[in-house]
C-alpha cells in the first residue's frame, strides 16, 4: 500500500527561510516593501458612505458644553473665522458624538474651508445618525456635489488614462501601465497621483532611475504629501541602485544558480523571483511528499496488516530523484532568466545620473546594494556642484 504525507511543516518552514534571506540580500529596491498605488482619484466614490457602529450617548454635561461650543461655532462663522468655527466644532463633536446635528455642522465648516475628504467624512456620520428629515437630505445632495466636484477637476481623458493604467496593473501588465498614468499625468496638467503610479509601475519594472525622476517629479508636485518620507528613502535607494550600472548580470545568474529566484530578487523582480522559488520548491515538496510503503505481512486481515502480523515495513520515495532534477532545472532556468534580463538592462540605470547633470546636487540615503558580486551597504552620499 502506498500512504502519502500531506504535511511537512519542516520544509515549509525551509522555504520560507530562503524567501527570507533571499529578501535580505536583495538590493535595494527589494530590500523594502514595496511602494503601494494610489488608487483614489476624484470621483471613485471616495465618499461612499460605510457602515459604522453606534456612537456611544454623552452625558448631559457634554452634550451643554457642546451646545455651548456650537453656539460659539455659529458666531466665529457669522464673522468669517472659519479654522476657529472649526476648532470648536471638531471638540463639540468629541464631546457629544451621537448628535448629528453637530456633525452636519461641522461638515459644512469644513466644506468650507476646503477639506473636502473630511467634510465627506462628517456628512456620511451625520446621515448614520439621522437618515430622514431636511438635514438628511441637505447632507445627501453635497455629498453628491462633492463628488462631481472632485470628478470636475482633474480632466476626463486623465481619469479614463488612470483608470486604465489601475486595470492594467491589476492584470499585471506593467509596461501598458507606465504609458496610461504618463497620459493620464500629461492630460491632466501633472497630476501627482499619476505621477507616484507611473513611478512606482517603473520600479516594480526594475527601471530604478526612471523610477526615482518620477516619485521626485511627485514630491515636487505635493511636498506636503503623508508618505513623502516614505518616498523620500524610496527615491534614495532607487538612486543607489541606478548609479551601480544596474544589476550585475554575473551576479544574477550566480545567485540564481545557488537558490532558485535570488537572481531576480537581487535584479530587482521580487514577484518573479517568488514564482520562481514557489516552483522550485513545489518540485522538491512533491518529491519529499509522495511516499511508497511496502509492508511485508504474515497474515493480511480484511485488506490491513495487523501491527503483530507486520514483517517488514519500507518506505521509498520514489518521484524524488525526478523532483530535485525538476527544481534544478527550474532554478538553471530562472537563473539564465535573470542573467538574460540583467544584461538586456544593464546600464539603463545611468540614464539618472546622467540626467542630473553637474548642476545637480546629489543626495542618496542609505541603502542595500549587490554589484559585481559584492554586498555593500551605502550610509550616505552626496555631490555639489
Amino acid at each position: 500500500m502506498s500512504p502519502r504525507d500531506a504535511h511537512c511543516p519542516p520544509l515549509r518552514a525551509f522555504r520560507w527561510g530562503l524567501a527570507a534571506l533571499a529578501l535580505t540580500l536583495g538590493p535595494a529596491s527589494a530590500s523594502a516593501q514595496d511602494l503601494p498605488f494610489q488608487r483614489d482619484y476624484p470621483g471613485s466614490s471616495q465618499y461612499e458612505c460605510g457602515s459604522s457602529d453606534p456612537p456611544a450617548v454623552a452625558s448631559a454635561e457634554a452634550r451643554g458644553q457642546a451646545a455651548q461650543l456650537a453656539s460659539s461655532a455659529a458666531q466665529a462663522v457669522l464673522l468669517g473665522d472659519l479654522d476657529r468655527a472649526g476648532a470648536m466644532l471638531e471638540r463639540a463633536t468629541e464631546l457629544d458624538p451621537a448628535s448629528a446635528d453637530l456633525a452636519y455642522r461641522r461638515a459644512r465648516v469644513l466644506e468650507d474651508l476646503g477639506q473636502r475628504e473630511a467634510a465627506g467624512g462628517e456628512y456620511c456620520r451625520s446621515l448614520a445618525l439621522l437618515d430622514s428629515g431636511d438635514t438628511a437630505e441637505d447632507a445627501r445632495a453635497r455629498l453628491e456635489a462633492l463628488v462631481e466636484a472632485e470628478a470636475e477637476s482633474v480632466p476626463t481623458q486623465a481619469l479614463a488614462a488612470f483608470r486604465m493604467g489601475l486595470e492594467a496593473v491589476d492584470a499585471g501588465m506593467l509596461d501598458e501601465a507606465v504609458d496610461a498614468f504618463q497620459v493620464a499625468e500629461t492630460e491632466g496638467g501633472d497630476w501627482p497621483a499619476a505621477t507616484y503610479n507611473r513611478g512606482v509601475a517603473l520600479e516594480r519594472l526594475g527601471r530604478p532611475g526612471e523610477a526615482a525622476q518620477a516619485l521626485s517629479s511627485y514630491l515636487q508636485l505635493r511636498p506636503d504629501a503623508p508618505d513623502a518620507l516614505v518616498v523620500s528613502r524610496r527615491i534614495g535607494q532607487l538612486q543607489s541602485l541606478a548609479l551601480s550600472d544596474g544589476p550585475s548580470p554575473g551576479t544574477a545568474l550566480t545567485l540564481g544558480i545557488l537558490m532558485p529566484g535570488l537572481g531576480h530578487f537581487y535584479s530587482g523582480r521580487p514577484g518573479s523571483g517568488v514564482a520562481v522559488l514557489a516552483l522550485a520548491g513545489g518540485a522538491v515538496a512533491a518529491g519529499f511528499l509522495i511516499k511508497e510503503v511496502d509492508i511485508r505481512c504474515l497474515t493480511p486481515q480484511q485488506g490491513a496488516c495487523p501491527p503483530d502480523q507486520v514483517v517488514s515495513r519500507t518506505t521509498s520515495r520514489p518521484y524524488l530523484t525526478a523532483s530535485l532534477a525538476a527544481a534544478a532545472a527550474v532554478g538553471l532556468a530562472g537563473a539564465i532568466e535573470a542573467f538574460v534580463d540583467a544584461r538586456g538592462r544593464r546600464g539603463s540605470g545611468a540614464t539618472f545620473a546622467q540626467s542630473a547633470g553637474d548642476d545637480t546636487d546629489l543626495v542618496v540615503l542609505p541603502g542595500l546594494d549587490i554589484h559585481r558580486g559584492k554586498i555593500g551597504f551605502g550610509l550616505l552620499g552626496l555631490r555639489f556642484r
